[in-house]
């Protein structure tokens, strides 16, 4: 039987939210800490991402919490079975890492709707994507080199697909960060640092996907070519 409920942790003030499984292990875990602000879009999106306080999603005391936590047992597996001991890695450094046994519901557990969870669950998967992590193999700021592999829409559309040397991971730069003219754009080829600025995963059981995505540390002047990287 699917269990729901939420509790909250003093020491730390955190809310957890669980729904459970027979075996009383989480199926689903959205846990929203007191040490964590609600982020915000980046520029020059900058809508808050935040609900009423009144919604007890995030704010189940009226205190805004941001999201440490937003993880699917089912996702998790699905990383693992495509992408190995990385995908995992990658995934829980972005959606933060389930309690790994079996959950016992404290006292002062809350039982919660369904609806109540989906909507906390939601807001905590979106916090997720807009929250900076600091962990796992690819921290968001990281440097790295890499070779312009593909531009599948041509010079000035979409974006560029970029081959890393350090990781077998697709990894794409979107067409944001590069120059306006396409006459601009690195050829297929051309070897580039870059700087990693999140990571997405798409784990629908229709389509199952990852990427980091990235920005260039430097881009020329017109006409110039790219800069290579420095050599170690």
């Amino acid at each position: 039987m699917t269990r729901r409920f939420r509790c909250h942790s003093p020491e730390d003030d955190a809310w957890s939210w669980y729904e459970t499984g027979d075996d009383d292990r989480p199926l689903r875990e959205a846990v929203f800490a007191g040490a964590l602000r609600v982020p915000t879009l980046p520029e020059p999106l900058s809508e808050p991402l935040s609900e009423p306080l009144s919604d007890r999603g995030t704010d189940a005391d009226g205190t805004p919490r941001g999201a440490a936590v937003a993880a699917s047992r089912d996702q998790l597996r699905v990383a693992r079975e495509e992408f190995g001991p990385l995908g995992v890695q990658l995934y829980e450094a972005v959606y933060g890492v389930m309690t790994p046994g079996p959950v016992v519901a404290p006292g002062d557990a809350e039982p919660v709707t369904e609806e109540e969870f989906e909507r906390a669950w939601a807001r905590a998967v979106f916090h997720r994507h807009f929250t900076r992590y600091d962990s796992g193999p690819l921290p968001q700021g990281t440097r790295v080199t890499g070779t312009v592999s593909v531009l599948p829409w041509g010079p000035g559309l979409t974006g560029l697909f970029v081959a890393l040397d350090a990781l077998d991971v697709p990894a794409f730069v979107d067409m944001a960060w590069l120059p306006r003219d396409p006459g601009d754009w690195p050829p297929v080829g051309t070897v580039a640092e870059f700087e990693v600025t999140t990571i997405r995963f798409d784990l629908r059981p229709e389509y199952t996907g990852l990427q980091v995505r990235l920005r260039p540390t430097a881009v020329p002047p017109s006409g110039e070519p790219w800069p290579r990287p420095a050599r170690p």
